[in-house]
């Protein structure tokens, strides 16, 4: 668990390789992989520049086939 933005949420770990592998083996077709990145804005926020190396959030779409 952490504070994010003022809320309490809980942490989920994952490598790049098990979430799009997990999709492909159930049957999906990727079609597109997005990194959201902090704005400008958010940047001023104490630590929010240490987020820059890693991705606040996976953005993927996919279908089944």
């Amino acid at each position: 668990m952490t504070n994010f933005l003022g809320h309490e949420v809980k942490k989920y770990h994952h490598t790049l390789t098990q979430i799009l592998r997990g999709l492909i083996s159930c049957g999906f077709e990727l079609r597109d992989v997005v990194e959201v990145q902090s704005s400008k804005e958010m940047l001023k926020i104490p630590g929010m520049k240490d987020e820059l190396r890693r991705p606040m959030m996976l953005l993927v779409k996919a279908q089944k086939r």
